[in-house]
């Protein structure tokens, strides 16, 4: 081979490699890698479980439902109750009446809330976090670890 066709070669081959850089540069990523942006977090716990939070705020809002805290507002109460007998414990109650019904009521709230949401969400057992309202992983109270379940998934699917 004559170093002309080599050099003419040569330049060919470095052309190709050339035209190869810039087409994966302009070519958009495969559908795969390509991961929707978390907007929504919401996990789904009782109150035995540690939930691990993002440290700073990553761009997407998180919102932890504890589905007993009905359970332990009452508990709280019924410990705060003296023992001594029903008059006792009525002049207890009437005395703290607003403070009972005010933890009582938003820990109802918040209790139904979340039972709706999972109900919503058709879960079948805690602990649960669901991503942008769609995509469940369960066994997880760790927010990062739960995401990084989300991307894999979603960087296998096509």
């Amino acid at each position: 081979m004559s170093d002309a066709n080599r050099s003419r070669q040569l330049r060919v081959g470095m052309a190709m490699v050339a035209l190869g850089s810039a087409l994966a540069v302009l070519l958009p990523a495969p559908a795969a890698a390509q991961v929707a942006p978390v907007r929504t977090v919401e996990v789904f716990v009782n109150s035995a479980m540690v939930v691990a939070l993002p440290a700073a705020n990553q761009g997407y809002q998180v919102t932890v439902h504890r589905m007993d805290q009905l359970d332990i507002a009452t508990k709280s109460v019924d410990q705060m109750i003296p023992r001594g007998g029903e008059a006792q414990a009525r002049r207890w109650l009437k005395d703290n009446e607003v403070r009972v019904k005010r933890e009582v009521t938003h820990a109802a709230i918040a209790t139904a809330n979340a039972t709706n949401r999972a109900n919503y969400y058709r879960l079948d057992r805690i602990p649960a976090v669901v991503i942008n309202q769609r995509t469940v992983v369960y066994g997880v109270t760790d927010v990062a670890v739960a995401l990084q379940h989300y991307q894999a998934s979603r960087a296998r699917k096509p």
